[in-house]
């Protein structure tokens, strides 16, 4: 005998045609994948003992050492790679890619934990306002009047790969620069426009040298269709995490130039020291 379902049942999965009446109600791979993500950490938090996301010390998601460092961190410097790639904008940056500051990032971006955003957008806000006040600076440039309606300033987050977008089932960044600018004050505040997209497939950047890193990026961005009114004459902080060549982050100037940028200036929240110059002052590591 078949058993009957209610009209309060889980409907069976039907593959496309399931995805597709989800879209229809705006509900995407893409959320669908964010919401397993927040899922899953939430039942291995059930499960596994809750550890700090920069140095794995039990009973804190981030602990008062790892604050310290952060809350140890000198004010945001200018700070370029050597060799710096050609058409690098002027970096901001406060943190050295090391010890808890790494293993935040990298367990923020690459294994799910979101939440350590609430310690990192502090951060990040310090160095967007350096690179706004660094922008104030300058003469102004013409702006397009479909530009000028939200301001002369935009924030625009480095993109993702489709890949690890899928992957990860958002694009962490945009999710980090929107809390980080949730604490610049409304007057102050620069709108987020996702505005830049990979046209091509690229490799993972990791493991390659400075030139073969540019080589990787070369012509690999765009402005989107739906942004590009938005970006002539326009000022654009141009957001990463990490600059380590500074091969994205050139790559991400270039595309902004191509399509108008008055003046681009990129922020991230840390830089790996690959040589001895220019330094970056190491906050001292508890304990």
């Amino acid at each position: 005998m078949r058993r009957r379902t209610g009209p309060s049942s889980v409907p069976p999965v039907r593959g496309r045609a399931w995805d597709r009446g989800w879209v229809g109600r705006g509900i995407g791979r893409q959320a669908r994948a964010g919401w397993l993500a927040e899922g899953s950490a939430a039942l291995s938090d059930l499960v596994l003992p809750v550890r700090c996301g920069g140095c794995e010390a039990p009973g804190s998601p981030w602990c008062q050492q790892c604050q310290a460092v952060l809350a140890a961190a000198p004010a945001p410097q200018r700070w370029e790679p050597t060799p710096a790639p050609p058409g690098l904008p002027p970096v901001w940056t406060v943190l050295p890619y090391a010890g808890p500051v790494r293993s935040a990032l990298v367990n923020w971006k690459d294994n799910g934990r979101r939440d350590l955003a609430a310690a990192l957008a502090p951060v990040l806000a310090e160095v967007l306002l350096s690179g706004l006040l660094s922008c104030d600076q300058r003469p102004p440039t013409h702006v397009t009047p479909a530009a000028s309606a939200s301001g002369t300033t935009l924030v625009v987050p480095a993109p993702s790969g489709r890949a690890n977008t899928r992957r990860r089932g958002d694009h962490p960044l945009a999710g980090l620069s929107r809390a980080a600018l949730r604490q610049i004050p409304p007057r102050s505040r620069p709108s987020l426009v996702p505005a830049l997209r990979l046209a091509r497939t690229v490799a993972d950047q990791a493991g390659l040298d400075s030139g073969n890193r540019a080589l990787n990026l070369a012509g690999a961005m765009t402005v989107t269709a739906g942004h590009a009114r938005r970006i002539p004459g326009m000022t654009c902080l141009l957001v990463d995490d990490v600059i380590t060549t500074g091969a994205t982050i050139a790559e991400g100037a270039r595309a902004l130039r191509v399509a108008g940028a008055g003046h681009v200036v990129a922020v991230t929240l840390a830089a790996t020291q690959r040589h001895a110059h220019p330094p970056l002052s190491f906050p001292r590591e508890p304990g």
